[in-house]
């Protein structure tokens, strides 16, 4: 009798991760449009998300890039932008799942501004 309890207990156990994962999943945030332009003020770059989402930044040399991290995230259906002024050229991938990772190739050293949120029309930018 021990031993079905315990397969009870495992199968709902594991019942409740996988139900856990698929939540986690359909609440991610989707990356809907990726864009860089340069103006006055320098090279900017645009993400549009269809909610908020947590993020993370990390600048590395050798080559010269910027990296953003955005976990819970999917990547939807995006063209992916040519390079605009220091930006040479856009990547993406997933280093661990559930995680999007955009990857900004540039042409030398930049010191950025801090990351602005903005939500409008129910979507994040």
């Amino acid at each position: 009798m021990r031993i079905k309890g315990q397969t009870i207990q495992q199968w709902a156990l594991g019942a409740a991760l996988i139900f856990a994962l698929c939540w986690n999943i359909a609440r991610a945030s989707e990356v809907r449009e990726l864009s860089v332009r340069e103006g006055a003020t320098g090279t900017r770059a645009e993400l549009v998300l269809d909610g908020p989402a947590n993020y993370s930044t990390l600048t590395l040399s050798g080559p010269d890039r910027v990296v953003v991290d955005l976990p819970s995230s999917k990547l939807g259906r995006i063209a992916l932008p040519a390079g605009a002024g220091v930006v040479k050229s856009v990547r993406t991938g997933q280093p661990v799942p559930g995680t999007v990772r955009i990857v900004f190739d540039l042409a030398s050293h930049v010191v950025g501004s801090k990351p602005r949120l903005e939500t409008t029309d129910g979507v994040t930018r």
